[in-house]
């Protein structure tokens, strides 16, 4: 065997581990097919004027779906999709609480992550929850950066699976 195949063989190899070594770790993350989003908005003496749960759900959609790129399809689903129960797919339950905080408002966003058939439960602490204090009313942009804030951690561990 001469040098150069040697070398291929190595090349290939350690291309082989690097690819391994970069999987998770944990089942729950393994061949997710899609990601579908159930979101609630619970804001203090009644619906939120500035945001709905189907907005909600389609800001999260959006901007998952802008950091994950070239990963599972992500869509916003509706109670009793059958989706939901499907073990190809990632729920991610987003909630937004709404409530007057010395004069402003906060928001506070936080993600449940949950999985049908799952060989393991979800990671403790994947998404940490968000929150903004708000002087004014709720722009998608403000939104956008703390959804983003919130639903990193989940793309990183969604981008290192098969």
């Amino acid at each position: 065997m001469g040098i150069r195949p040697a070398l291929l063989l190595a090349a290939s190899l350690f291309t082989l581990a690097t690819e391994a070594a970069a999987m998770s770790p944990l089942p729950f993350f393994q061949r997710v097919e899609r990601v579908g989003l159930l979101c609630a908005v619970d804001a203090d003496g009644g619906p939120a004027a500035d945001i709905g749960d189907e907005a909600l759900c389609g800001r999260a959609a959006a901007v998952l779906s802008g950091l994950l790129a070239s990963g599972p399809a992500v869509a916003a689903l509706v109670p009793n999709d059958v989706r939901i129960a499907d073990p190809g797919t990632l729920l991610v339950l987003v909630h937004a609480t709404l409530r007057p905080e010395s004069g402003k408002r906060l928001l506070a966003l936080a993600a449940t992550l949950q999985r049908s058939g799952s060989a393991s439960d979800a990671p403790f602490f994947m998404t940490p929850p968000q929150a903004l204090a708000l002087s004014g009313s709720l722009d998608e942009s403000l939104l956008d950066s703390l959804l983003r804030r919130l639903l990193t951690p989940l793309a990183g561990a969604l981008r290192v699976n098969p």
